[in-house]
């Protein structure tokens, strides 16, 4: 877990969907929540699988896919696939866009990544 996105995602009130800005659903929440306690600070993603996070969120599979889109069409998450070596599809990658400001508090991102924000 890194701290923040942790505290970036607890922050986040409102998204812009459709051109029309909106508070967060209380499911989007949830799931940008579940995301953000899943990031690895040293690979700098999160890979929960959607069943463990509907398991963890209350919520269910269809759901938690449903706020996955609608957080990826915002660009509070980008999603990436990962594939084994044999090419096999193994699990969805999410990558946060926690902004720089939450970023430069964070000691063990900083470390991490070994850069200056």
């Amino acid at each position: 877990m890194s701290l923040s996105a942790r505290n970036w995602a607890w922050d986040v009130e409102t998204i812009t969907a459709e051109g029309k800005e909106r508070r967060l659903l209380v499911g989007e929440k949830a799931t940008l929540l579940c995301l953000a306690e899943h990031e690895n600070t040293d690979l700098g993603y999160a890979f929960p699988s959607q069943s463990l996070i509907a398991r963890k969120t209350g919520l269910v599979e269809r759901s938690v896919r449903r706020h996955i889109i609608t957080l990826a069409a915002v660009k509070a998450i980008v999603i990436t696939k990962k594939r084994s070596r044999e090419g096999k599809w193994l699990s969805n990658v999410y990558v946060l866009n926690v902004p720089a400001s939450y970023r430069t508090k964070d000691k063990a991102w900083l470390a991490a990544r070994a850069t200056d924000y």
